[in-house]
This record gives structure tokens, sequence and C-alpha cells, in this order.
């Protein structure tokens, strides 16, 4: 009998109700309002050198997008999670380098590669991607810091201290 009148109650309130609705949907709002003011901060970005048709890697606060150009106005978007990210592999000569990127949203096997990118940005993307990546695991929130002191950062927590890996 005592069920009875506890939703008896529940069903004859419905202002606490839309109340609770309401404010659940501002805050909705407000969320996906600061997700895509995040997706708008940049933190770095490369592109491709040497090439008719340049490929660009943009890290921002949400993900990491890849453009891959082909043609004139033709290209292919491919954007990340940071979170998928598993890894990221730069490899360097004097004056150019190549990333390679392995997430576990696409084949694991088969990690993305992004070619002829200049050797400083190679460094710079790698140090910013590893360093989101040990900030995600080790549960640390990254979205106090203004944009540039975030990526300053990220590079310096993603920095490798071995003298050959710099």
């Amino acid at each position: 009998m005592a069920q009875d009148d506890n939703d008896s109650t529940a069903a004859a309130d419905p202002v606490k109700t839309t109340a609770t609705g309401a404010k659940e949907a501002k805050d909705a709002k407000s969320e996906l309002q600061e997700a895509i003011y995040g997706s708008k901060e940049i933190l770095a970005t490369a592109s491709t050198v040497f090439t008719l048709f340049p490929d660009t890697v943009t890290i921002d606060r949400q993900k990491l997008t890849i453009t891959h150009r082909s043609f004139f106005s033709v290209a292919e978007l491919m954007s990340i999670r940071v979170e998928d990210v598993l890894n990221v592999t730069a490899y360097v000569g004097p004056v150019f380098g190549s990333l390679s990127i392995t997430n576990r949203v696409y084949n694991t096997d088969v990690p993305y590669s992004i070619n002829h990118l200049w050797r400083d940005d190679t460094m710079k993307l790698k140090r910013i991607i590893q360093g989101y990546i040990i900030a995600i695991q080790k549960e640390i929130d990254v979205t106090p810091p203004e944009t540039k002191e975030l990526a300053a950062m990220l590079d310096e927590l993603g920095h490798d201290e071995h003298p050959e890996a710099n």
C-alpha cells in the first residue's frame, strides 16, 4: 500500500519533473556549447611539404583531424578522438619526418601515416599527441589551461628525455 502512495506522489508533482528536465536540458546545451568551443581551439597543426595537394594534421582539444587531399577541392577528412589514439610514432631525418598513428577505431594492425612533414613539425605533433595520451591515461583534466599553455604543457609532457630522440 505504501508503494502506491509513493507512485501517486511522484506522478502528482509534474512541476518538479518539468524543472528537473529543464535543468538537464540546460546542462546538456551548456556542455555541447563548451565542446563546440573546445573543438575550435587548435593546439597544433602542420601540413606536408613539396606536394601539389598537401595533407594537414590538426590537433584540437577534442580530436586529431587528418585531411588527405587528392585533387583540387577533393579531400578525405579523418577525425579521431584523442582518447582513441593508442600510439604515435615519429620517423625523422635531418630535414623531413613522418607520423604514424595507431588508434583503436580503425585498423589497429596498420597505423595511419602522414609523410613529408617538416622535421620540427613532426616532433612537435608527436610530443603533443603523446602528452595528450599520457594526460588522459592519468585522468588529468586538461580543460582549464588556455590553449597556448595547454599546448606547451602537453608538449613538455610528451617530450622524450633520450638525447637521440631529439
